[in-house]
Order: C-alpha cells, then structure tokens, then sequence
C-alpha cells in the first residue's frame, strides 16, 4: 500500500460545514456532532490523504446514507473541498458509488462503479501558486481514477479532515445513517505526515449534545506510513 500511496501522491503537480454540538481542546472530550465522525487537524494544512475498503451497507426499510471522504476546511469554516465514498440504502436496497464537492458547488458523482470490498485512496489538496484545489480517488479493483480540480472558494483551507458521515439533505435535516458494520481507514495522512502528529480532534456522531451515539470512533494507531482508525455503527440517530 506505501508504494501504491506514493504513486498516488506523485500525480498531484457540503455545502455547509458539519454540525458540531460542542468543541473540545486536543486530548480533551471527543466532539460531537449530528453528520461527522472520525478526526479533524484544526490548523493551517494543504494536504489530507487517506485509504479505506468501502463497507457493504445492511438494509432496513426505507433510506439511509453513509460517506467516508477526505476534506480540506469545513470544520470551522462553511468551506469544505472533500472527495470520498457513499454506502447508501434506497429503499432497503445497498448503493455503492463515488463523489467530490468543491465549494459552494454541489456534490458531483462519478460514473465509475464502486463496490463493497473495493480498495481505495483518496487526496485533497490545496495548490497555493494556483490557488485551486486538487482531489483524486484510485479504486484498485476497479482499476480507475478519478483526478477533479477546482477554484478555490476561501483560500487557505484552515482544517483537514478524515470523516465518515452523512450527506446533508436539501433542507438542511440530518438523514439516518446506513448501518456500515465496522469501516477502517489507514494511512491517513495530511501535510504528508501522519494525521497522529497533528494532534487531531476526534469526532463522533450523536443524536444531541447528550444524546444516543450514532457510531463509534477509535482511537489512533499511527505509524510511519500514516494514521489507522476504525468506526462501527452504533444507530440510525
């Protein structure tokens, strides 16, 4: 995977950001949040990049949504330029596929498919020389890749992120979440360094400042090829 991440990273040259319910110092409590979970390097970064296996979604009636994306801005800022995977419910019935955002554009999906099992990597990056925005995505066993650039909306991003989450619905509600199991995202990585060393904040989704957990955020294992973590679905909120 190192060699495969460094290829990756040789071929650089929301509409809202999430709804937190409380912040937290580093070290301190996770912060909470109705549409994020997993890690946030609050500071002045250029580079977020991470590797995940999409999860394979269990059905209940109705429709639910998950995403697992990498993002520049978004967690204090209404910025967020963000590339990742959704795992969906329609109608009790799994959807599998890939997207970007560059804001205050809409989410755009790729026509590409994407399946439950498939590896994948993704970046985002921030061009200051050109004042744009690069992201790709590489799904292997799909063996396809996916390279979107854009303007810059509020140039320099202020934050990095590592989610797994939820897409925002029209109105502005929070839809359920799609019951993903247990997804694992490793050698997450930002300025080129792991995610670890930026000392992030860890985000877990609830259904309130005080409320029942939507899913659960471990802690990190970082070694030098980037930072591991895992969340496991815990309720539809």
């Amino acid at each position: 995977m190192l060699r495969r991440m460094c290829i990756f990273l040789a071929s650089l040259v929301l509409a809202a950001a999430s709804v937190l319910f409380s912040a937290s110092a580093a070290g301190a409590a996770p912060v909470l949040s109705a549409d994020w979970s997993g890690y946030a390097a609050v500071g002045s970064y250029d580079l977020v990049q991470a590797s995940w296996v999409v999860p394979a979604v269990t059905c209940a009636s109705g429709s639910q949504y998950s995403s697992v994306w990498v993002g520049l801005g978004g967690y204090n800022s209404s910025t967020v330029e963000q590339i990742g995977t959704e795992a969906d419910c329609s109608n009790g019935t799994p959807v599998y596929y890939a997207w970007y955002q560059f804001y205050p554009d809409q989410r755009h999906t790729f026509s590409e498919p994407v399946h439950p099992g498939d590896e994948l990597i993704a970046f985002s990056a921030y061009n200051p020389d050109q004042k744009n925005y690069n992201m790709g995505i590489s799904d292997y066993p799909g063996f396809w890749r996916e390279l979107p650039v854009g303007a810059a909306s509020v140039p320099p991003p202020s934050s990095a992120e590592v989610i797994v989450g939820l897409p925002p619905c029209d109105s502005g509600c929070i839809p359920p979440l799609a019951n993903f199991g247990t997804v694992s995202i490793t050698e997450a990585l930002v300025n080129a360094a792991p995610l670890g060393n930026a000392n992030p904040l860890q985000i877990i989704m609830t259904t309130g400042t005080r409320g029942q957990k939507k899913d659960t955020v471990s802690a990190l294992s970082t070694s030098i090829t980037g930072s591991d973590f895992s969340a496991t679905w815990a309720s539809a909120g």
